[in-house]
């Protein structure tokens, strides 16, 4: 197996061709398509074929037909060193759950790996676990320093996993239902989950956010079910509205909703908050979609880079038609016959209370200060949270062209915001009963 890169130098740099340094990472040249494997003491037969291989930030691994995972530290410029024999990542053989360990795939980028087993096992690597067993390899002071293990999330365990999608902190796993679930931080709230904003319907799904950097995070091992439906995301937003309001839902509506100003979000609230929604919304195309069928969404393919994600999704406009006709009740022409008030005539129209304004004036003052800043250092401005932004309120406009002409009753209409058991004990304040 070879690698190489560009040449820099600054002669190099003005000729018209352009030349690459190459090198051949040791003990990688065996095929058994070859007679005999030779040596077994040599590099070679220690190591087998490679099946599989990724590039990482300073680093490429690979897997072998002997079910083993190397580490290759690609130092340049390669001409000028003698390339290190590979590393063997021997943590992920004992950290696997299968009685003979045996690998199917090999997945990663940037700082992120994953190793998938024939028997359904996912294991997670980092770029920190790289470094320390290169170091341990090759830097007698570390040689004795413990090595860390893969990290094992148990509902990644045998539950169907195709593929993984790492972006900086984040990833996205697909199911083989066509499924993507999302685990880790959302640096700076910009989305990467696809859950949902800290000002909008991100702390429903369980996202904890941070008052001074914003990053979002659903907590250890925790994941949370993208959705695609919109009439799933109105059935949020409207869920929220009923948490944000004045009234005997305020109280455990501030426990899961407030994010920039006191009283603050509760961990546990909005753990609780987030695991209620997953649940109920496995349910939502119960009646529709029949154990074993295509979902009217359909994930094909996923990726994610940086504080990015984004999905290759097949849509079945039919199923999600039946799907969405299921939670409404009434629509608005039917409630208007019936003399029936108008339930969400106030959904678009909320006057933010003084203390929200003066938050919101403030956000927007430092997003002003932050750019500014950038620009003057030479950085790129964020330019996609102003179009994120931007593609929001436009969506919020259309909903409200769409509302003004067939308004509709849904099912969770006239459900008040939930209270719950928490996993502490406590009961989240109300008057209602608790929701189950």
């Amino acid at each position: 197996m070879s690698m190489w890169a560009r040449k820099e130098s600054s002669a190099l740099l003005q000729a018209d061709a352009v030349l690459i340094d190459t090198a051949t990472i040791p003990g990688t040249g065996f095929s058994s398509s070859h007679t005999g494997r030779g040596d077994p003491a040599s590099l070679e037969s220690r190591i087998g074929q490679v099946t599989n291989h990724i590039v990482l930030e300073n680093y490429i691994v690979f897997t072998t037909k002997l079910n083993k995972v190397f580490l290759h530290r690609t130092d340049f410029p390669v001409l000028e060193l003698q390339p290190r024999e590979p590393v063997e990542l021997s943590a992920f053989y004992p950290a696997s759950v299968d009685a003979h360990f045996a690998v199917r795939d090999l997945q990663g980028s940037f700082r992120s790996f994953a190793i998938f087993t024939t028997s359904g096992g996912v294991m997670i690597g980092d770029r920190a676990m790289l470094d320390a067993f290169y170091s341990a390899a090759y830097d007698p002071e570390s040689s004795n320093a413990s090595l860390p293990q893969p990290k094992i999330i148990p509902a990644l365990q045998n539950n169907s996993i195709t593929a993984i999608a790492f972006g900086d902190h984040h990833f996205q796993a697909l199911r083989s239902d066509g499924t993507i679930v999302a685990y880790g931080m959302d640096i700076q709230a910009c989305g990467a989950f696809g859950l949902g904003y800290p000002q909008g319907t991100g702390p429903l799904r369980g996202l904890r956010f941070d008052s001074v950097s914003s990053n979002g995070t659903l907590g250890e091992n925790v994941g949370r079910e993208v959705w695609f439906d919109p009439t799933m995301h109105r059935w949020l937003a409207d869920m929220r509205k009923k948490g944000s309001m004045d009234g005997e839902a305020k109280a455990r509506g501030d426990m899961v909703l407030s994010i920039s100003r006191p009283p603050w979000q509760d961990p546990a609230a909005a753990m609780a908050m987030g695991d209620y929604f997953e649940r109920e919304g496995r349910k939502w195309e119960d009646g529709v979609t029949e154990e074993g069928e295509m979902g009217s969404y359909f994930v094909l393919k996923v990726a994610a880079a940086g504080w990015h994600s984004a999905a290759l999704v097949l849509v079945d406009e039919e199923k999600a038609e039946q799907a969405r006709q299921k939670h409404v009740l009434q629509p608005e022409a039917k409630a208007q016959e019936n003399n029936e008030p108008d339930w969400h005539g106030g959904t678009w129209e909320d006057i933010d209370a003084p203390w929200d304004q003066l938050s919101k004036a403030l956000a927007g003052l430092a997003g002003w200060l932050w750019e500014t800043g950038r620009r003057f250092l030479g950085l790129t401005p964020g330019d996609e949270r102003v179009v994120a932004a931007a593609a929001e309120s436009e969506g919020d406009a259309e909903e409200r062209k769409e509302d003004e002409g067939d308004r509709v009753r849904y099912t969770w209409s006239d459900q008040p915001f939930p209270r719950l058991r928490l996993a502490d004990g406590r009961v989240m304040p109300g008057e209602i009963e608790i929701t189950e």
